[in-house]
């Protein structure tokens, strides 16, 4: 098989979100429940990865953060920058703003690229009815579009590609809506940030839609999941607080999802990061977490922190 699945991958380019630590016990996510920040850092090196998402804490200045991360011996891979906004609620100048803000950190930290999703929260309809395009609307779809393409303008003129990032729960959810945006705009606008948990868990096919834009993947975000436990929340009317309670995540190599076969759609020479997300462990304890899934992504892909 060619592509990634097939060869090593420096250390830097196998990377951990360290979201794991934040998962609370309704399914959803607390930042204030993971360690301090220095100290979460050296977790992540500890587990056996060689690079982190960037993530600068509010109350961090840049320098601060560079030099956290240099002292555990970590790379940076890119981060994530939400757009709270449909495109049409009248708050596109202040995401605009926030947008060039977190490019102009990247850019600081030496990084290119940035992930691109928009926002969701608790009682939204598609928080209510996951993965299922729930309310669809052309034109929404073409507001978001084209606030994503602003967003793209600013970001590039800090020196920054954004990378669409379809997420459940939001309004660029589907297989569908995600080659919508990514067909109204060039891959030197956007690139393509595919997670292959969220993308299977709203039906779609994640190596085809790997493999039509595998030229545009600056990274990815690598997410097992149990299919089976997405169709009995469909069936049953789950929300995607519950669907993620009842198992829905894993770790790499524990769910159901052919993630070498997936990452296999990427090119031969992929040069990007693999990046680990575990939304709820499986695994009870977050360090031991972390430390299978470095074990499973090191076995296959090479890499890994070293001394």
């Amino acid at each position: 098989m060619s592509g990634p699945s097939s060869r090593s991958l420096p250390a830097s380019r196998v990377a951990l979100n360290p979201i794991h630590w934040m998962a609370t016990d309704d399914g959803w996510l607390d930042p204030s429940s993971a360690p301090e920040r220095g100290k979460l850092l050296s977790l992540v090196r500890q587990a056996g990865f060689g690079s982190v998402m960037l993530e600068v804490p509010v109350d961090w200045s840049v320098e601060r953060y560079r030099d956290a991360v240099g002292e555990t011996g970590l790379s940076l891979a890119p981060g994530y920058f939400v757009c709270r906004s449909d495109g049409r609620d009248g708050t596109e100048a202040e995401v605009l703003e926030s947008a060039a803000k977190a490019a102009r950190i990247h850019a600081e930290l030496g990084l290119t690229d940035v992930g691109l999703g928009m926002g969701m929260k608790k009682g939204a309809p598609r928080v209510l009815r996951p993965a299922q395009g729930h309310e669809s609307d052309a034109g929404r779809l073409a507001a978001v579009t084209e606030l994503v393409r602003r967003i793209s303008e600013v970001m590039r003129a800090e020196g920054v590609r954004p990378a669409l990032h379809p997420h459940v729960g939001t309004w660029i959810e589907t297989e569908d809506e995600a080659r919508a945006v990514l067909g109204a705009l060039g891959p030197e606008e956007l690139g393509f940030l595919p997670d292959t948990g969220h993308l299977a868990w709203a039906g779609g096919d994640v190596r085809a839609l790997v493999a039509d834009h595998a030229e545009r993947v600056p990274f990815v975000h690598v997410k097992d999941c149990r299919l089976s436990v997405a169709e009995r929340g469909r069936a049953e009317g789950w929300d995607y607080q519950r669907t993620v309670v009842e198992g829905l995540w894993a770790e790499p190599g524990r769910g159901e999802l052919p993630l070498a076969d997936i990452l296999g759609a990427l090119p031969g020479d992929f040069a990007g990061w693999l990046m680990v997300e575990v939304d709820r462990p499986a695994i009870a304890d977050p360090l031991e977490c972390a430390i299978a899934s470095a074990e499973w992504m090191n076995a296959r892909y090479g890499g890994g922190a070293t001394a």
